[in-house]
């Protein structure tokens, strides 16, 4: 996807896999995964100069609420390994937008694969009032739609 706006869609950050992040057998346990993708797409935000989900005042109003994740795992990592994430927005839609993220070890070799889809929501009110709505203009176009 190529965008219009003057901030990148894609970035890159480094995570080093730590004794907790791992299951018994000494690999990385697959929940690990999906907490780091969470923290690409934030930084992903940030490097856009957007802010994901203001909760300012304790609750937030209107933010990315997860509706979809998968990971695919190609190879096991191992405490003390490093990992590089690569994320980019992969497809921008109307009130959702998807973000892949893939996970290369020191020697570029991909060791997970992962996605995540998202809606720009607003609540008025309890969980149940979550509504999808559309992704602002701007948004779109700092995310590079």
């Amino acid at each position: 996807m190529t965008g219009s706006g003057s901030l990148p869609t894609a970035g890159h950050h480094e995570v080093v896999v730590e004794w907790g992040d791992c299951d018994p057998a000494g690999i990385v346990y697959y929940p690990s995964y999906f907490r780091w993708c969470d923290q690409a797409t934030y930084r992903l935000f940030q490097a856009a100069g957007l802010r994901r989900d203001d909760v300012s005042s304790g609750q937030w109003t209107e933010g990315t609420p997860l509706v979809a994740a998968e990971c695919t795992f190609r190879r096991p990592s191992q405490h003390g390994e490093k990992l590089t994430i690569e994320s980019r927005v992969e497809k921008l839609g109307r009130s959702s937008f998807t973000i892949r993220h893939i996970f290369r070890d020191g020697t570029g070799q991909v060791a997970a694969e992962g996605t995540e889809t998202r809606i720009w929501a607003r609540k008025d009110g309890d969980a149940r009032s979550l509504k999808a709505v559309a992704i602002p203009a701007d948004v779109k176009e700092k995310l590079g739609g």
